[in-house]
């Protein structure tokens, strides 16, 4: 997202670009065609009217999308700013006393760091030897299998 207030825009993806370019609307790309080809594929006043719609609502929903990771990636440092503990005998993110005398505790795959069960997830349930990682780890997982790839992320386990 570009700009601020009511001036923000969103750079047009490549078949946003391609439509643009057939109706001479601007943000155009090179097509190699003759002038004679360019007259032959001429759209109705409906049809430019209808693309139109179709590509703003594209860029509506872009900016929404851009908004949510936004506020993801908020929650995410927040998380990362408030933890209590060391990862060792205190859980990361709470600050709970683990081991014999305090809470049960799980290693969290991607960063190592223990944590207690309350605030680890166990991410493949279900299995022998159980995968755990901790809400900040998890947290970063979806947010990176989502705006790389635009899947869940159980899908990568």
């Amino acid at each position: 997202i570009f700009g601020s207030g009511n001036d923000q825009w969103v750079c047009p993806n490549d078949r946003q670009l391609a439509l643009r370019a057939k109706l001479q609307t601007g943000w155009s790309v090179h097509t190699y065609q003759t002038e004679k080809q360019r007259r032959k594929q001429h759209l109705s006043p409906a049809e430019v009217e209808a693309i139109l719609q179709v590509i703003q609502r594209a860029e509506r929903l872009d900016v929404l999308e851009q908004q949510r990771i936004g506020r993801l990636v908020e929650r995410l440092e927040t998380m990362r700013r408030n933890v209590m503990g060391n990862g060792l005998s205190q859980c990361l993110l709470c600050g709970e006393v683990l081991g014999f005398l305090g809470s049960s505790s799980v290693f969290c795959k991607d960063c190592r760091k223990k944590v207690c069960t309350k605030c680890g997830i166990e991410a493949s349930p279900g299995q022998k030897r159980p995968l755990w990682l901790c809400k900040i780890c998890s947290e970063q997982r979806e947010l990176f299998y989502f705006t790389i790839y635009r899947v869940e992320p159980s899908v990568f386990l």
